[in-house]
């Protein structure tokens, strides 16, 4: 079985340039589990009395150390980038939830899908009718011709290690764009990361 960690950074409705999801793929999730906890072990003090490892909250210098642990795992990175200045190019009418959806559809399109699957999606929808378009559209997009199971939860991150890696990769795809420093994810090894709504 597989396992897809995925979340975002930027933000949509206000100021930032660019919006990016990262996704994680891993047919083994102990190993960012492993990462995690480690990690906030080893770094206790510095890391405090937050539950959580994020990228915006985190010394970079932990960031690095977990970054260049990551590239031990067989994991493989997929992202997208939107540059913000080009959303006019989406031919659809829309409000920013329905936004993010069309977003995460490009990314989608982008992973592949080889077992049964399971979809760990950083919650920020409350309505389950939300919830439910988000998945329809996703799962429609996703590369699945053979059609094995997918589901998808959309969960805390501070349930979910994987999650918490996650947000680390979308933040470094983040901080490549909007402040144009490629230090962190320079680190990450097997990635791809794509633009969308260029042309």
């Amino acid at each position: 079985m597989d396992y897809i960690y995925i979340d975002e950074s930027g933000e949509l409705a206000k100021q930032s340039d660019y919006f990016v999801f990262g996704a994680i793929i891993s047919d083994n999730p102990k190993e960012l589990d492993n990462i995690i906890k480690k990690t906030r072990k080893k770094y206790r003090k510095h890391l405090g009395n937050s539950s959580e490892i994020k990228g915006y909250t985190t010394d970079d210098y932990i960031i690095k150390k977990i970054l260049k642990k990551f590239n031990n795992t067989d994991c493989k990175v997929v992202g997208i980038i939107l540059d913000k200045k080009n959303i006019y190019k989406i031919r659809h009418s829309y409000d920013y939830n329905s936004l993010y959806d069309m977003i995460a559809s490009e990314l989608a399109q982008r992973i592949n899908i080889n077992n049964s699957t399971s979809i760990i999606v950083d919650k920020c929808k409350n309505k389950q009718e939300e919830i439910n378009n988000f998945n329809k559209q996703f799962t429609s997009n996703l590369n699945n011709s053979k059609n094995h199971s997918v589901d998808i939860k959309h969960a805390n991150s501070i349930h979910y290690n994987g999650l918490q890696m996650a947000d680390i990769i979308a933040w470094s795809i983040f901080q490549s764009v909007e402040r144009n420093n490629s230090e962190f994810i320079d680190l990450i090894q097997n990635k791809s990361i794509k633009r969308v709504y260029e042309e």
